[in-house]
This record gives C-alpha cells, sequence and structure tokens, in this order.
C-alpha cells in the first residue's frame, strides 16, 4: 500500500482546521468566563435592614419612673385625676347689622344696602351675604338671617 499526497492531505488538513477552530472556541469561552476556572465578583456587605431594630429590642428596658405607674394588682384607689380648669372665652361681638342707603320704589322695588364695605342692590327673594330680603316697602327693608327678622328703617334725610 503506497501512501499518496492526495489521499493523506484532505484529512490532515481537515483535523488541523478542526483543531485551530477548537482552540479558538475554548479560549473565546474561557475570556467570556462561562467556561473553565470561574472568579466569585466581591459583593459588598450591605447593612443588615434590621440590625437597628434588634439592637433597640435586645438594649435593656429603660425606667419610665416607676412613681408615676400604679400596681394594677394593688388593692385601693388610683392617684387622685389632676383638676383641670375651665377657662371662658370672651363673648363674641355681635354681627355687623346692614344699614339702609336707598330704596327704590317702582312695580319691582329695589333696595340698596351697604354691608362690610360692600353696596348690594336688592330686590324681594334675593340674597346676599348671609340674609335673605323678605319684603322692600317705601319705608323699610326686611331681612331674614337664620331665622331672625332684622328690619331696617329708610334713612334719614339729616343722617
Amino acid at each position: 500500500m503506497t501512501l499518496d499526497a492526495k489521499h493523506v492531505l484532505p484529512p490532515v488538513l481537515a483535523l488541523v482546521i478542526l483543531a485551530v477552530v477548537g482552540l479558538q472556541t475554548s479560549d473565546a469561552l474561557r475570556h467570556t468566563g462561562i467556561w473553565g476556572r470561574k472568579d466569585k465578583p466581591r459583593r459588598a456587605m450591605a447593612p443588615d435592614p434590621y440590625g437597628r431594630l434588634e439592637a433597640e429590642l435586645a438594649a435593656p428596658p429603660r425606667d419610665p419612673g416607676l412613681a408615676s405607674l400604679r400596681d394594677p394588682f394593688a388593692y385601693g384607689r388610683a392617684p387622685a385625676p389632676v383638676k383641670r380648669v375651665a377657662v371662658k372665652s370672651a363673648p363674641r361681638p355681635e354681627p355687623a347689622r346692614p344699614v339702609l342707603t336707598a330704596i327704590f320704589s317702582d312695580n319691582d322695588p329695589r333696595a340698596l344696602i351697604r354691608y362690610q364695605d360692600r353696596n348690594y342692590t336688592v330686590k324681594v327673594g334675593d340674597l346676599f351675604a348671609e340674609f335673605r330680603v323678605l319684603s322692600i316697602t317705601a319705608e323699610q327693608v326686611v331681612l331674614d338671617r337664620n331665622g331672625e327678622q332684622i328690619a331696617l328703617g329708610r334713612p334719614r334725610k339729616g343722617d
């Protein structure tokens, strides 16, 4: 049997190419860290989130002052409660009263009323501020505030 280069060269060349591809693949896998020895990454130690709570629970109890507490199993009265003094507030000032400025008498009477630095032109049934207009006559205007009726007289020439 004779060895001819035509028959030997293709399998040898295929083995060389296979070896080169295998070496490159293994080198790439080692380089990425998937294959071979792995060095574990170092982790930074985070503080224990419950450490402070555990330290508080493990600490000896603080003395809250036993003199202020009473024994719940002792027979007898509890300490006398602290007397509280009621403070009376000053009476509220009476709210400002509206002032009738003018009355316009015709088929639909209207009135001009000044209240809290504002002028209101009103007719029967109108609401202004906290008042409802009940009636308007030539001499007076009757208002209602929470069920209390207030009669405002026509202004005099000397006022």
